[in-house]
């Protein structure tokens, strides 16, 4: 394996590698050497290890034992499997916590997390800073050394569990980022509109994370603030396990973390901490005992690619962490059913279709005690044979197959995007007027591209964006961004004037970056770039029917929250309103702006609304195939290779079709493909099998 220096901030490998999540702590050191003879036998290259052994390193504080991995890493390396090793950070260990009850995190009303699960400890405490340092510093030192560990993860899917902090320190350590940005009490309370109510701060020790209030209810500003805060203190704790490693790293050594979850700036934590991010992948959740599989469009586990997207926003070519092999499950929640035949199979090859080029199954064995004995690894408690482990044999013969085809480094290829940005996101998950609006409309949004064949990504706003990067895509949709700063209003009308499109909805512009609604028209900055005034908005209620546009004699749907639009220079109307108090008001203008538009919609997108933008924009499906059912994903990566017997440069395609159904479909290709999984030349109609997975791959010259 030939892991490079990461200067795109993808997990550059010449293959599609497989690893596994092991444990050696959990079993007897005699199971060791046969376990990773067996991976080998299964093509698990890669272990990794040690993200919950913090006791195991200083079983009493101050005693060290480093080197207790040792044992485990030699047998690694004589049988040659590449070691991923984690700074175990996530569960602090009983004498830390119960000696130093100062890092534990507590809840809104101050009561302590206790020890007993994980991840109960806060990233602010002085303490739990010093502890974790010294003994990351020690790991680094150790650890480093061995040839065949080719990375790091730091601790382990960080704001999992819990995305809020209210210890003490966190309350302190939000002081002094409030006294960082505003400097002066005075500029703090005007930001944060504390005339309200009567919460104007006379001193800085007044001022708190979010706290236990009537109803549970606190200053929205201060709310956003928080969330910004918790983003910085998650970031400065991972720096701070970075600086610990890096002096000590090999020159192809990496650093990365796992998963994706609340109040975290991935879009700045990567470049500037991580060499790239992983991804836990884990589609049966759709299944648990607390989904709903069967309500009507319900995507099930095909709603991963949703997920999948948002990391590839983050890293182009990525790795899976944890890829679910069994079912899953805790004594006390999330029980789910054991993945049919071919489920494995399937959920590896949508990941590897989104970007993945790294697959680390969540785990060798199930472990026979504590809060996981029902989330299931590849090995059952008995540490027999299997299917799952027969299909594993299966998948890394076809990963090896995609390998010799070159898809490693390949690029998920999509010309268009989700326009995202953490200000809306943090903001909105507490204002209830736009913030589940625009959840809806992602997801409408997603159902759409989905059964039209249509692949998407997710872009979000960095401080670094330009129009030039923006014009990657042919059309933005930028569902409801209540927060639309002047400059970022400035690089979309630039984008526009490129030749770009882009699309909001309702409810968009009408607040600054502090979350206040500012003396201005509706919707602000986003008025010009669409030529279009609101005046006059409305939530529907439960007593209002369906509202929708008719544009161009087709009639869509305009849900959940209606903004009355007024046509102003330049604009353009294309739909007026259908129903309500507003019929025949407009509900959806354009604006040219040089060679592009800017569309504003009047409305929520559901997936009937994003299907008439789809028609009317002329969105186009990918190419190379007339015919798709709805059930089957397409996604498509290409690279450019060089011919090696004449030097030419091509681009290679590869075209996967996946199917989620338990039900036989057919696909009808328009050219000849080679099907890189079987080996065969596909035209015309391709039956895909319940749970089967095609890989098309084609070369343009």
């Amino acid at each position: 394996m030939d892991i490079s220096k990461q200067k795109n901030k993808c997990w550059n490998l010449d293959q599609i590698t497989l690893g596994t999540c092991y444990y050696p702590e959990h079993w007897d050191s005699s199971l060791w050497r046969d376990d990773l003879i067996r991976m080998k036998e299964h093509g698990i290259q890669v272990v990794r290890i040690a993200e919950f052994a913090w006791n195991k390193f200083e079983p009493r504080e101050g005693e060290f034992t480093i080197g207790w991995f040792d044992p485990f890493m030699k047998i690694a390396e004589e049988e040659g499997i590449s070691v991923i090793f984690c700074t175990p950070t996530a569960t602090p260990p009983a004498w830390l916590t119960e000696k130093y009850p100062e890092v534990l995190n507590a809840d809104a009303q101050g009561l302590l997390y206790r020890h007993g699960l994980r991840r109960h400890y806060n990233y602010t405490s002085p303490k739990y800073w010093e502890l974790s340092r010294r003994l990351i510093h020690k790991l680094a030192v150790h650890y480093c050394s061995y040839s065949n560990v080719i990375g790091w993860q730091l601790d382990n899917e960080i704001n999992c569990e819990m995305a809020e902090f209210h210890a003490e320190s966190d309350h302190k350590a939000f002081r002094d980022y409030m006294r960082m940005k505003f400097e002066t009490l005075d500029n703090l309370n005007e930001k944060m509109g504390t005339t309200f109510w009567n919460q104007t701060y006379t001193d800085w020790e007044e001022i708190h994370l979010r706290r236990h209030t009537v109803g549970g209810f606190n200053n929205p500003h201060m709310e956003l603030e928080g969330k910004r805060f918790i983003s910085y203190a998650a970031y400065a704790f991972l720096k701070m396990q970075a600086e610990a490693i890096r002096p000590y790293l090999k020159e192809d050594q990496f650093i990365t973390t796992n998963g994706i979850f609340p109040n975290v700036d991935y879009q700045r934590l990567v470049p500037e901490v991580l060499d790239f991010i992983t991804y836990d992948n884990y589609p049966d959740f759709a299944y648990g005992m607390d989904a709903n599989p069967r309500q009507e469009g319900n995507l099930k586990d095909r709603n991963s690619s949703f997920n999948l997207a948002r990391v590839r926003s983050i890293s182009p070519v990525f790795g899976i962490m944890e890829q679910q092999s069994g079912p899953g499950g805790w004594t006390g929640r999330i029980l789910q059913p054991m993945p049919k035949p071919g489920q494995m199979r399937l959920w590896t090859m949508q990941a590897i279709a989104h970007g993945a080029d790294y697959i680390g199954y969540f785990r060798w064995r199930t472990c026979g005690y504590g809060t996981e004995i029902y989330w299931h690894g590849l090995n059952d408690y008995s540490n027999g044979p299997n299917r799952r482990l027969e299909e594993l044999k299966t998948i890394h013969e076809e990963t090896v197959r995609l390998s010799d085809a070159g898809l490693a480094g390949a690029r998920y290829q999509a010309n268009y995007a989700i326009l995202r940005d953490y200000d809306n996101d943090w903001d909105g998950a507490e204002d209830k007027m736009y913030g589940p609006l625009a959840d809806k409309s992602m997801d409408g949004w997603f159902r759409a591209f989905q059964h039209n064949h249509i692949p998407f990504d997710f872009y979000y706003w960095r401080d670094e964006t330009t129009a030039e990067e923006l014009g990657q895509y042919e059309i933005l949709i930028y569902p409801h961004p209540a927060i639309l700063t002047r400059e970022r209003a400035d690089i979309l009308m630039e984008y526009m004037k490129n030749g770009g499109t882009v699309i909001f909805g309702s409810r968009t512009g009408y607040k600054d970056e502090y979350g206040r609604c500012p003396m201005r028209p509706m919707p602000g900055f986003a008025g010009e770039l669409c030529g279009v005034r609101v005046k006059d908005y409305t939530l529907l209620g439960p007593d209002d029917d369906m509202e929708y546009v008719s544009w161009e004699g087709d009639r869509m749907e305009a849900p959940w929250f209606n903004d009355v639009l007024e046509q102003k220079e330049g604009g353009e109307i294309l739909a007026v309103f259908q129903n309500n108090y507003y019929d025949g008001e407009p509900a959806l203008i354009r604006k040219q702006n040089g060679k592009g538009w800017g569309y504003y919609f009047g409305g929520g997108f559901s997936e009937d609304t994003a299907n008439g933008f789809i028609q009317k924009l002329g969105m186009k499906p990918v190419r190379g195939v007339s015919h798709v059912p709805a059930e089957v994903e397409a996604a498509l990566r290409s690279k450019t290779v060089m011919i090696q017997t004449d030097g030419t440069e091509v681009v290679r395609n590869y075209l996967f079709l996946l199917n989620y159904t338990k039900e036989e479909k057919t696909v009808e290709l328009e050219n000849k493909f080679e099907d890189v999984l079987s080996g065969e030349t596909l035209t015309g109609q391709v039956k895909l099998p319940g749970y089967g997975v095609v890989c098309l791959m084609e070369e343009e010259r």
